[in-house]
């Protein structure tokens, strides 16, 4: 599920479902929460690096999870369980982006809705020249709830915003101008530059690594935003367009309102 590797200063991360092209379902996101609580421990750590096995960053959320929580009804008093495992994803990408060491990814394949959030809540992103990005949440009826802050943080509110309401996929060479990875190179290469990048910060003063990441990161908190997201995505979740969506999805059709959007 999570492969978890220390290599001298460094903690590697490895997202290990390639079935599902490492899909997020919500036991990995909580052995992902895990491993970064336990990277803190590490005194000398200067870095953790995040990437998926198979061939693939992260495909997003696991649709399989999305059907049970649909099964469990909302209840009359209290939070919607929906909105509950909704936001659990987003305190993962709070504790990456509050990670005191700097964090990398190293995106091959598929980044795909939760995967671009992961990837936007690092450090550093290292991409091989054949990966894809996309958050095509809207086209399944569902709003882009955890990760629109971190992605818009990364490469700004107007950029952030003609990807996610189109849905549309981009190359790993439009994702780096847009500043959604650092630098891209060619799969030979990848393994490589990451390696470059971990002398680079073993050559740093640990604490003032740290510090450095303290100063430079606002303290503005997201947790209200990311709380009334989850909200909204429990309500697109359970509501008909949202179920038109996935199905859509799965049988490899445009959803009813797409058809629509076509006629004249």
């Amino acid at each position: 599920m999570i492969d978890l590797m220390q290599q001298g200063s460094a903690l590697i991360l490895t997202l290990n479902a390639p079935v599902t092209r490492n899909a997020l379902s919500d036991a990995m996101v909580q052995v992902l929460s895990e491993a970064l609580a336990q990277a803190v421990q590490i005194e000398d750590l200067r870095a953790v690096v995040l990437r998926g096995a198979g061939g693939h960053f992260c495909a997003g959320g696991d649709f399989s999870g999305f059907k049970r929580l649909i099964a469990v009804p909302r209840p009359e008093v209290g939070p919607d369980p929906i909105a509950v495992a909704n936001r659990r994803f987003g305190a993962l990408l709070e504790q990456l982006a509050a990670c005191p060491v700097p964090t990398i990814a190293v995106v091959e394949g598929a980044a795909i809705g939760g995967g671009v959030g992961l990837a936007a809540a690092c450090t550093v992103v290292l991409a091989s020249d054949t990966a894809g990005f996309g958050m095509p949440e809207v086209t399944l009826g569902l709003p882009p709830a955890q990760i629109a802050p971190f992605v818009a943080n990364r490469i700004g509110a107007g950029p952030a915003l003609r990807l996610m309401l189109t849905g549309r996929r981009i190359s790993a060479a439009e994702a780096m101008a847009l500043g959604l990875c650092d630098e891209m190179l060619t799969g030979d290469h990848l393994d490589a530059r990451l390696q470059h990048w971990l002398k680079l910060l073993q050559k740093a003063e640990p604490q003032c690594l740290r510090h450095t990441l303290q100063i430079v990161r606002s303290a503005a908190g997201r947790g209200a935003t990311l709380d009334r997201a989850a909200e909204l995505f429990a309500l697109a979740l359970r509501s008909g367009t949202a179920a038109e969506g996935l199905a859509a999805f799965s049988a490899k059709r445009s959803p009813l309102w797409a058809l629509e959007a076509d006629k004249p």
